[in-house]
């Protein structure tokens, strides 16, 4: 099972263009990764604090004689659930899972021509635009 997912539906060397600011899906993965791996696992333990609600994140390992710190976005936080209707407890884990997608505008209607014939011609992908542009800035010596 993964531990996250972004963008599942595109590949690494996929780009992404937000306005004037343009990069592989690779490096949001990597930077999305790193966020929930570190600073938002940090973040979210210090505001349940803040509100009042120290969660113990800490849990005894046996193996290594030692307590280790649990993570809402790996393996999870230890937790009881008593549901309405239910004979008591039941034991389990809170996991938080993020998911990163990118949503497609609706797609244009093309017209069809007026003959009714389907005009056929090769395609051309985007990318391939972006590629050439990322691939220039890459050759180009650093101005520092």
């Amino acid at each position: 099972m993964q531990k996250h997912i972004f963008l599942e539906n595109h590949g690494n060397d996929d780009v992404c263009s937000f306005g004037s600011t343009m990069f592989k899906v690779g490096k949001l993965t990597q930077v999305m990764q790193s966020a929930t791996d570190y600073h938002l696992e940090d973040a979210l333990t210090e505001l349940f604090k803040t509100q009042g609600l120290a969660i113990n994140t800490r849990k005894y390992n046996p193996q290594l004689r030692c307590n280790e710190q649990q993570k809402w976005f790996g393996d999870g936080i230890d937790c009881e659930i008593l549901t309405i209707g239910a004979k008591g407890w039941q034991k389990g884990k809170v996991k938080i899972r993020v998911i990163v997608e990118f949503c497609p505008d609706e797609p244009e209607v093309e017209e069809t021509p007026e003959n009714n014939q389907l005009e056929i011609s090769a395609p051309e992908s985007p990318l391939d635009d972006l590629r050439r542009q990322l691939l220039n800035h890459e050759n180009q010596p650093n101005n520092s």
